[in-house]
């Protein structure tokens, strides 16, 4: 199956994929890859072998690095996943992709499915605000907005704060989609502890919606992207964006 490839940074989608060179230390040999992560303390890099066309293969030669648009997946000799880049691709039912996401200053990211459910749990200082009978796990918004204006707003707030007052909003998700095939690890600080989260190479199906979301500080900056592969494009918004054009 020849397979498109697309290039994902954290909402920003482009057609193809940069070849590098991985130098093979032990064998003293450079062989074309795609790398993903990073090299370090708390970190791990994602390497991905790629057998080139003529033309790619002499162009990386050349300049050490190089550009492909489609592929087929195979194994190298000891069995690990290897590209096999192709003139174009035959298929629009799947799609590979590199994740290059970030993560937010000291914080984290993921990649799963779509939403799943959307709900609200009680924040414990308020607790005692709001009526013992009242008290339950998970709460829908009409519950919430009902519940904030009479027991968690007070009454001289009431139209400054936000509907939600006393309430976190919990998300869950259905599960990443895409068959993961390189994974490498980006972190933040000396040995990692101030922050890491993977990068991923996957192939993903068509008419699937997947997600990359983000955590820390992201200074205004969305908290997650939603993608979804159909008719042979790749298209990325956010929820917001989803909701006011629903394009997927």
């Amino acid at each position: 199956m020849k397979m498109k490839i697309f290039t994902i940074e954290s909402g920003e989608v482009s057609e193809g994929a940069r070849v590098d060179s991985f130098a093979l230390k032990g064998a003293g040999i450079t062989i074309p890859a795609i790398i993903i992560g990073e090299e370090g303390r708390g970190r791990e890099l994602g390497v991905l072998p790629v057998q080139l066309l003529p033309d790619a293969y002499a162009e990386w030669q050349e300049k050490g690095y190089t550009h492909i648009h489609s592929a087929t997946i195979g194994a190298t000799k000891a069995g690990k996943p290897k590209l096999f880049q192709t003139e174009e691709a035959d298929t629009l039912e799947k799609c590979i992709c590199i994740f290059r996401t970030k993560i937010g200053f000291r914080g984290g990211n993921s990649h799963t499915g779509d939403r799943k459910e959307e709900y609200w749990t009680l924040k414990s200082f308020f607790y005692e605000d709001v009526p013992r009978h009242l008290h339950k796990e998970r709460y829908t918004r009409k519950e919430v907005e009902e519940i904030a204006a009479k027991y968690t707003t007070p009454p001289e707030k009431r139209g400054s704060w936000r509907w939600d007052a006393g309430f976190e909003k919990r998300l869950e998700f259905h599960p990443f989609p895409g068959e993961i095939i390189c994974t490498g690890i980006i972190a933040q600080g000396d040995a990692g502890g101030m922050g890491s989260g993977e990068q991923l190479v996957a192939i993903l199906p068509a008419n699937t919606v997947f997600r990359t979301g983000y955590s820390g500080r992201l200074y205004g900056q969305p908290a997650a992207h939603y993608y979804i592969f159909r008719d042979g494009q790749l298209l990325a918004a956010t929820w917001e964006e989803r909701e006011i054009a629903d394009i997927f």
